[in-house]
């Protein structure tokens, strides 16, 4: 049969110590005593007691058998250093760590040459220091009693004895045996608590900081959970990261998980090898994690106006709502997770103003034939870009434009000519169109423009301008022009608009949005004016064709008098104005009999052999209703 290690030195001792007793079988008297310490701690924070000897004589060997309640504390450590067993030299030294109880035997002289060293007489002299931990957080004020417990602890069990000139003094010759206590007090609860934090509303992803807060005087703490909400309408939790005083401490190990309407995180301290214990230390406003958020909607407002109210989001610690499994707030202290009091707090996004600005952007469309923002299918203008500011120099631009897909704004049409650029200079450009209507963010238009962008850097800018009306119309300057065209599907009678927009992405992976560079400060907010183009039929027809049945004769000739002289209906009066003069009378009529019977001159394009549009613009007339006019 083998004996463990810790086994065979408990019988080594019952063995010597039994040696010095039947050496001397005469028993010593009373006047000798074994006292424990008694002591307080708060929450789970470890404490320490000492077992203490008086004597009269000097000693030369002892046994300690102690026993305790270990569902309440538990003896994490059992030593003799810096005391008087230290310091007398012992020779052998048993500490045992047992279930509900510890035993220490130490024979001081153990080993050859036996010189005789004892431990010598006195008073309060320590014989052991041992670590007691409690296992539970107390509700009321609780004593952990601490005694010596005479042949229940050990195998063989073992009795408290003193060894004094090879006698052995036990509780039955008189050594006294004076337990101690540990009482636990009742600790502050812990508090967890989320810092209020804020953000600038500013609409470009800001982000601001919540701080996680810890108030514990329980322990160090081994590790802990946080569980924390947000209303994911005003912000979004970008990341969490390992407070200030958590790195500090050697935290090991953490975990993050993000949701749309909260967090979660997960720290060890003492998580690799060689598992030194490290722990963060009890205290308040301990920082043990960050929670950083963004606000998700622009809170702007131009200097000079009312402020508006900032918009907030509650930060909650919740348990039983986030992950899978679901966790909860804790802290772990001692080897045992405590439920701390939560304290919430609120993400606030904080309005930004921009200041006041007097800039002003058009865009206008134009298209041929002095029909202005009214096209036809498959007809193509000029989308124009106009600027006004009467006392800034402005650097550059970034327009972002949203567009109806239902136009077609062509990239490489950009130019200058006859604009304030063509003659200031401009030296970068960049111009993206993304006119696919099936990727999901419409069709957009981005212009960016910067004046000064080359050596030798000569600063360049745009000229400020001079309002002569109300407005500022009159003296706005022309920047630049691109070409537009009306889809062939593009629905008749209908506006397709052109609006600035910001926050689009063209075909790149940027997000932009518009802006005036001036001071080398960027501005958004300043008055911008949006355009259209509005969809008409085009007209097709034949010069002379005043009845509308596809063949130019006399019969128009009659119909044209009848409508001048007696209200006949006609459906193109384009058509029945068969010299272009943009009238209708009897000189329409005069016109086509002389070509028809007295060789007089052809009627004016579009006719009257073939339907077409008309060549010239004849805005004192009503748009034809023909079966030849549509969209």
């Amino acid at each position: 049969m083998y004996l463990t290690k810790a086994v065979f030195k408990v019988r080594a001792l019952t063995w010597i110590i039994v040696a010095l007793v039947l050496s001397n079988s005469v028993f010593a008297g009373g006047g000798q005593s074994l006292n424990i310490s008694s002591s307080s701690t708060q929450g789970l924070a470890p404490e320490t007691l000492s077992i203490s000897l008086d004597s009269t004589e000097p000693t030369e060997g002892f046994v300690i058998a102690v026993a305790y309640d270990d569902s309440m504390a538990a003896v994490s450590d059992l030593s003799t250093a810096g005391t008087a067993t230290e310091s007398s030299n012992a020779e052998l030294i048993v500490p045992e760590i047992l279930s509900g109880g510890f035993t220490l035997g130490v024979v001081v002289d153990a080993d050859h040459p036996f010189d005789g060293h004892s431990i010598p007489a006195g008073t309060g002299q320590a014989l052991a220091m041992v670590t007691v931990t409690p296992m539970a957080v107390v509700s009321v004020e609780t004593d952990v009693d601490f005694s010596f417990s005479d042949n229940t602890l050990n195998n063989p069990p073992l009795s408290n004895i003193l060894v004094q000139g090879g006698l052995s003094v036990g509780a039955g010759a008189g050594l006294g045996l004076n337990g101690g206590t540990l009482t636990l007090l009742v600790p502050p609860p812990a508090t967890m608590r989320i810092e209020d934090g804020s953000a600038i509303a500013d609409g470009t992803g800001s982000t601001g900081d919540a701080r996680i807060l810890l108030d514990n005087s329980l322990g160090g703490v081994q590790g802990f959970v946080t569980a924390i909400t947000h209303d994911p309408t005003m912000i979004t939790l970008e990341g969490i990261s390992t407070g200030a005083d958590a790195s500090a401490a050697g935290a090991e190990f953490e975990i993050s998980n993000t949701y749309p309407n909260g967090g979660t995180y997960g720290v060890v301290l003492d998580f690799q090898s060689p598992f030194e214990g490290q722990t963060i230390p009890e205290g308040n406003d301990t920082h043990i994690a960050t929670y950083t958020y963004s606000c998700n909607n622009a809170n702007i407002y131009v200097e000079g106006e009312p402020t508006p109210a900032s918009d907030s989001s509650a930060l909650t610690l919740s348990d039983g709502t986030l992950g899978s499994p679901t966790l909860d707030n804790v802290i772990v202290v001692s080897g045992l997770s405590v439920a701390p009091l939560h304290e919430n707090g609120t993400f606030t996004c904080d309005p930004i103003a921009y200041p006041a600005e007097d800039t002003t952007l058009w865009m206008e469309t134009a298209f041929d034939e002095g029909a202005g923002n009214y096209a036809y299918h498959g007809q193509t203008g000029d989308l124009c870009f106009y600027y006004s500011d009467e006392d800034d120099y402005i650097q550059g631009f970034t327009f972002t434009v949203c567009y109806d897909c239902n136009l077609t704004i062509h990239e490489d049409s950009w130019e200058f000519n006859g604009s304030i650029l063509d003659q200031v200079g401009v030296e970068y450009t960049a111009v993206q169109v993304d006119d696919d209507p099936d990727d999901g963010d419409g069709c957009e238009l981005i212009v960016a423009l910067l004046l000064d962008a080359l050596p030798p850097f000569e600063g360049q800018t745009l000229p400020q301008t001079v309002a002569t009306s109300g407005d500022g119309a009159d003296g706005r300057l022309l920047i630049g022009k691109m070409r537009v065209t009306v889809d062939m599907d593009a629905e008749c009678n209908e506006d397709q608009l052109i609006e600035w927009c910001n926050d689009i992405n063209g075909n790149g992976d940027v997000t932009l949005y518009n802006n005036v560079v001036i001071d080398f400060e960027s501005l958004r907010l300043y008055e911008r004016n949006d355009t259209l183009v509005h969809v008409v039929p085009e007209e097709i027809f034949q010069r002379g064709d005043c009845n509308s049945d596809d063949k130019v004769d006399l019969a128009d000739s009659a119909t044209m008098l009848a409508n001048q002289f007696n209200g006949l209906p006609i459906l193109c009066p384009d058509a029945c104005d068969s010299n272009d003069d943009g009238h209708l009378n009897m000189a329409d009529s005069v016109h086509l009999l002389n070509w028809l019977f007295k060789f007089g001159d052809v009627p004016p394009a579009p006719g009257p052999f073939n339907d077409g549009p008309d060549a010239t613009t004849d805005d004192t007339l009503p748009v034809c209703d023909s079966d030849d006019t549509n969209c």
